[in-house]
């Protein structure tokens, strides 16, 4: 469990140095502005063109980093007998992954190359162009892209569903909608999720979870998960997400002007809506990002662990609770107690040691006092122990 965290720590970093890397070399060889000549030449339009650009730019991109694309994702899970996918059914998805990327990132950045090119505080634009983006993103990904990869379906166990829809219902959630996934032709690991908005909003879990975990246990990590929805934890994350970017945009205009005042015309790329200047961009954008992740990281790990608080006051299954960690941390091979710097800046998760021993100990109403987050409806006429101890059935975590 420990060596396995370790080799995903040190390609979480090594990433990050070696994609900016790379999108250095295709500035400094020239490469990028020969991209943008042949783009250019093939396309008509200087949209059009910016769109070819992008494109040629992924496929390079990508060439240069399937070597540890392909150790991360295939190599070690299969070295750590955490999947039983093929070569083939990996890479069918890798291709996927990259068509969508093309698919949605040409357009893109073919207009963030227009409006860096026509205005002046261009950071403006991108930023009110990014939310509804985001917006957009979140309500479609359920919908349309996450089932490009596996089959999702509502949950088919009849009475665990019934279950899950009255435990929503305590929780103060109506017309719920679970979903359970074929992830297993991927992964040996287990999960669930909270994701979308208004039309596309659902609980989902793998099938792998239902098939490892116990009832209880499944009864204590979705009361996690309804904590999310309650709380409104994907709302705020989006406007966290909003509210930094706002000082990312202008950080990121800054940089990338000096940079390509300083080296633009040994890139071949004298201004700044230029196609072949769209390296630095995204290096700039990659800096930024890597160095916000503690400040993500240490909000994801908050609603996190105010999830698990919802949870318990919601079930009161505090050993099942831990024992899903228990198999969760065994089933990934995550390391429990990993470096607390790592801890800081990566996990998206408070580590499972730590969440065990917090939900073990956590039971304010073994002393009376009353819950943090979770407050029964007013039309509630029974306890959530009476209904955990009726209904040995399930919901879901994260």
């Amino acid at each position: 469990m420990i060596r396995h965290s370790r080799i995903y720590d040190v390609l979480y970093f090594t990433d990050v140095v070696y994609g900016i890397g790379i999108l250095l070399l295709i500035l400094a060889t020239g490469w990028s502005g020969r991209m943008r000549d042949l783009s250019a030449k093939y396309a008509r339009w200087s949209f059009v063109a910016a769109m070819l650009y992008f494109v040629l730019l992924s496929l390079v991109t990508t060439a240069f980093t399937f070597p540890l694309d392909f150790y991360g994702s295939f190599i070690v899970p299969h070295q750590f007998d955490l999947t039983n996918q093929s070569f083939a059914g990996w890479f069918g998805d890798f291709a996927k992954g990259l068509g969508v990327n093309l698919v949605i990132g040409a357009p893109i950045a073919a207009l963030a190359l227009l409006g860096i090119r026509r205005i002046r505080r261009w950071w403006i634009v991108l930023w009110l162009g990014s939310i509804p983006l985001i917006l957009l993103g979140v309500l479609a990904t359920p919908l349309i892209i996450d089932p490009l990869f596996n089959d999702f379906r509502p949950l088919r166990d009849a009475s665990l569903r019934q279950a899950l829809l009255d435990e929503a219902s305590h929780a103060g959630i109506e017309q719920s909608r679970v979903y359970e996934v074929d992830k297993s032709k991927q992964t040996k690991e287990m999960n669930a999720y909270v994701t979308g908005i208004g039309p596309s909003a659902r609980i989902v879990m793998w099938d792998t979870l239902l098939a490892k975990l116990d009832r209880d246990e499944i009864l204590a990590v979705m009361g996690h998960e309804m904590g999310h929805y309650v709380l409104k934890h994907l709302w705020w994350g989006m406007a966290l997400g909003i509210a930094i970017s706002f000082l990312g945009f202008w950080i990121a205009q800054h940089l990338f002007e000096w940079g390509l005042a300083r080296w633009g015309v040994r890139w071949s790329a004298g201004s700044r809506g230029d196609p072949a200047a769209l390296p630095w961009l995204l290096a700039v954008s990659s800096l930024l990002a890597f160095l916000l992740s503690p400040v993500y990281s240490g909000y994801s790990r908050h609603v996190e662990h105010q999830a698990d608080i919802f949870g318990l006051e919601l079930t009161h299954k505090n050993e099942a609770m831990a024992s899903s960690f228990v198999k969760f941390a065994e089933d990934s091979k995550a390391d429990p107690r990993p470096p607390r710097f790592i801890e800081w800046w990566r996990y998206s998760h408070p580590s499972l040691g730590r969440r065990i021993d917090f939900v073990l100990a956590y039971k304010p109403w073994e002393k009376g006092q009353p819950n943090e987050l979770w407050h029964p409806p007013r039309s509630a006429d029974v306890s959530s122990a009476a209904i955990g101890a009726s209904r040995p059935d399930g919901w879901t975590w994260r």
